[in-house]
């Protein structure tokens, strides 16, 4: 069994998180970055800029907080 981070799987997470909270723009733009995006840097790019802005509202649950600080974390780490 591999312990590596699955950014994907958990964005999905994300995700399904904020559209039980009714934030479905915000969910919408973690969707989109998902969908639209060519290449993995591209998505993770996408991705990122939507979890920093997301983290910057503080509008989700503290669950859903601490999920996208994590995600964003290890898109950071990923990057490098």
């Amino acid at each position: 069994m591999s312990n590596q981070y699955d950014h994907y799987q958990e964005a999905q997470g994300l995700i399904t998180m904020l559209r039980d909270s009714q934030l479905n723009d915000q969910a919408d733009s973690l969707q989109t970055a998902m969908d639209d995006g060519s290449t993995g840097n591209e998505i993770f790019m996408a991705l990122r800029w939507n979890i920093e802005k997301l983290i910057s509202e503080k509008q989700c649950t503290d669950i859903a907080l601490a999920k996208a600080k994590r995600l964003w974390e290890e898109l950071n780490k990923a990057l490098k």
